[in-house]
């Protein structure tokens, strides 16, 4: 959705005093460090502005009245803009908006409460994110870190971030399976609460619309068989768990406790994050904190995590050390932004009228999968028949057998970490798509302009020599012209032919 397009006077004077009110409304309420009042609250007609490539990451616009939480415009990596609320005593965002498109800290961006809904716009005027079918007076922040959109007659909140969870889950906040999932920052892995469960999974967007389950944990008192049973929703707890209840009361049917569950530790901010990883933890902030203290999580081995060493990678236990599947050769412990041994895939390999798009193949032994409990399976198969079970699916990415069990694992997703296990008789099977040239640079765009913008130059260059070197023989040209001018008008007429050369081009 766009807004009219307006003249650039005009918008560069708006955007003036848009800056002028939202300083006028920040040194009126207070957010200074001499004891002035905070923003807590925000009226329709509210209007802040971003200050285009600010210095500082967070922009803080409103404040929760324990002046702990703070709403405002925060930069997310290098140049991206997002509207957040942040835990102000760590600098940690408890919530964004996550918009499909985020904004540009290098450029203007505009938040405003007006006609009872709460917008985030960017430079060029597009709404980057909205609360929708929203009418409200107010806008506040509670001490929960709950942004609320409300009427002034009305407790209940027209709109509450707590419903529209983004990575993290805190103090008093339900998480029902009706619930938006909780998405890791980096948008590859996701929470989601079934029935009688909670998943994390991996997502494929593009290649496949249902997810990849790689852990579960099911409620031990829930009975997921039993039509009337209502299904479970999940909260932090202070005591330090995470309780799964049935929906509609209170009736605790299962419980993720944490390190300090036994400690009986109170007073603490706790939160639970999917982090990019992909693995679900559990920390908490005390009162003069200086960093958060881990206290929970869901996966313990970094090799039974789904991607630890990246697609087509393999992950030896104990050691923490990555090998990639088609290459013995042993690297140190794969690091966050450890390049893959293989691109990550955005397609399937399926070419239309039952056809597969050209791949090849790689062999290995000693390979399992962390969680192939999850993986649909077969069984009585040999290692030739599960490997050719796969080889003419083209929804099939790989084929992973276990000798001792006759199980067949077929794994119909773009190919991830897998686990060494010394067993000759576990033995995988893998499609590697073939790659065209233009693919396999792997150029990003900026890469892509750069090198276009080079060879532009040097054909420029070679245009500009070959003009050079022509001019260069258009004059000895004329030098010779001229020479021969001078030669010959003097002199008296002579037959080229009955000349005596040893150049016999000239003769007849």
């Amino acid at each position: 959705m766009r807004r009219g397009k307006r003249d650039p006077a005009i918008a560069a004077a708006a955007a003036i005093v848009m800056l002028c009110v939202a300083s006028t409304v920040l040194m009126v309420n207070g957010t200074t460090t001499k004891g002035e009042e905070l923003t807590t609250q925000l009226s329709n007609g509210f209007t802040a502005a971003h200050a285009a490539g600010a210095a500082v990451p967070f922009e803080p616009v409103l404040y929760a009245p324990s002046g702990a939480f703070a709403l405002g415009f925060l930069r997310v990596g290098a140049a991206s803009l997002d509207l957040a609320v942040v835990h102000l005593p760590s600098s940690f965002p408890v919530w964004r908006a996550t918009p499909a498109r985020l904004g540009d800290w290098s450029r203007l961006a505009t938040l405003t409460f007006d006609d009872c809904s709460l917008v985030l716009t960017g430079h060029d005027d597009g709404v980057l994110w909205q609360t929708v079918d929203t009418v409200g007076d107010v806008v506040v922040l509670l001490d929960s870190s709950n942004l609320v959109v409300r009427r002034y007659e009305k407790t209940v909140p027209e709109w509450e971030s707590f419903r529209h969870p983004s990575d993290t889950l805190v103090l008093g906040q339900n998480f029902t399976s009706s619930s938006p999932p909780l998405v890791s920052a980096n948008r590859r892995f996701a929470l989601r609460l079934g029935k009688s469960y909670m998943a994390l999974h991996m997502e494929f967007y593009g290649v496949r619309t249902t997810p990849t389950t790689y852990w579960r944990h099911t409620a031990l008192e829930a009975q997921p068989e039993s039509v009337t049973e209502p299904p479970v929703y999940g909260r932090l707890d202070s005591r330090g768990f995470f309780g799964l209840y049935l929906e509609g009361g209170d009736r605790r049917v299962d419980v993720l406790s944490f390190d300090t569950f036994v400690d009986n530790l109170t007073g603490a901010f706790r939160r639970m994050t999917l982090e990019d990883d992909g693995n679900l933890r559990a920390y908490y902030w005390t009162s003069g904190s200086k960093a958060w203290t881990s206290d929970y999580r869901a996966i313990s081995e970094r090799c039974e995590l789904p991607t630890p060493c990246g697609a087509y990678g393999l992950c030896v236990p104990g050691k923490a050390e990555c090998q990639c599947l088609d290459d013995n050769s042993t690297s140190a412990p794969a690091a966050a932004d450890a390049p893959s041994c293989h691109a990550e895939e955005t397609a399937d390999l399926c070419a239309g009228s039952g056809q597969q798009l050209g791949f090849d193949v790689v062999r290995r032994k000693r390979v399992s999968v962390a969680y192939k409990e999850e993986l649909p399976f077969e069984t009585n198969r040999t290692a030739a028949e599960c490997e050719a079970a796969c080889a003419g699916n083209c929804s099939c990415w790989a084929a992973v057998h276990s000798g001792a069990s006759g199980y067949c694992y077929l794994i119909d997703f773009p190919v991830e970490t897998l686990v060494y296990e010394a067993d000759d008789q576990k033995v995988g099977y893998f499609k590697v798509r073939k790659s065209s040239p233009a693919r396999r640079k792997g150029m990003s765009p900026g890469v892509a302009a750069a090198t276009a913008a080079l060879s532009l130059v040097l054909v420029g260059l070679a245009a500009a020599g070959a003009c050079i070197r022509y001019q260069m023989w258009e004059g000895r040209k004329r030098r010779r012209a001229g020479t021969m001018e001078q030669e010959l008008v003097p002199g008296m007429y002579k037959d080229l032919r009955s000349m005596d050369s040893s150049n016999n081009s000239f003769r007849a």
